[in-house]
């Protein structure tokens, strides 16, 4: 269907999505190993599940990552954060890609979590003028964070001693994604 629309109107250049990670200070690189049948396995600790972790929200259409932000600790994502994130997400569109603001609009995509598809952000992305561009219902999340920008494979062995040392890393990591 989406091959078909761009066919008459090119629209997939003119797509931002986003993705929504959380990111821990400690990345345990662990990995396989093979053992003899007569020896005993090599054995590495298992993440802590409740260890010091941000949340990391990213926007990104296909030349760029166009705005990332991390949220304070135990911040959640809820209706009204995520209205002030989709502000700031449009300011940059304006800065770093007005041509997306100036022809024919941004083409929206997102996933359908609760404050994304709420009573509050519907009123928002019209008063943004953003066409939305449907999620399958039911539809398995694929991390496009993990897969398009290759996310999880720069923090891998990465130890943080603070939030702004992540900032850091993912200044620098998404500076370097061409």
């Amino acid at each position: 269907m989406h091959l078909k629309r761009n066919e008459v109107d090119p629209f997939l250049k003119r797509i931002i999505t986003r993705d929504e990670k959380g990111t821990v200070y400690n990345n345990i690189n662990r990995k396989q190993s093979w053992s003899r049948h007569d020896e005993a396995p090599q054995t590495t600790s298992q993440a802590d599940i409740h260890q010091k972790k941000i949340m990391l929200s990213v926007w990104w259409h296909w030349k760029c990552v166009v705005y990332f932000e991390l949220l304070q600790r135990n911040q959640t994502i809820n209706s009204d954060v995520y209205c002030q994130q989709l502000d700031k997400l449009n300011t940059a569109i304006n800065e770093k890609r007005s041509e997306l603001s100036n022809r024919k609009g941004v083409i929206f995509h997102q996933d359908n979590a609760r404050p994304h598809t709420s009573l509050v952000t519907r009123p928002k992305l019209r008063e943004l003028g953003w066409t939305l561009l449907m999620h399958p219902p039911y539809s398995p999340d694929l991390a496009p964070s993990d897969y398009h920008l290759s996310l999880q494979s720069s923090l891998n062995g990465k130890t943080f001693g603070n939030d702004e040392a992540i900032k850091s890393h993912l200044v620098q990591f998404f500076a370097n994604k061409g």
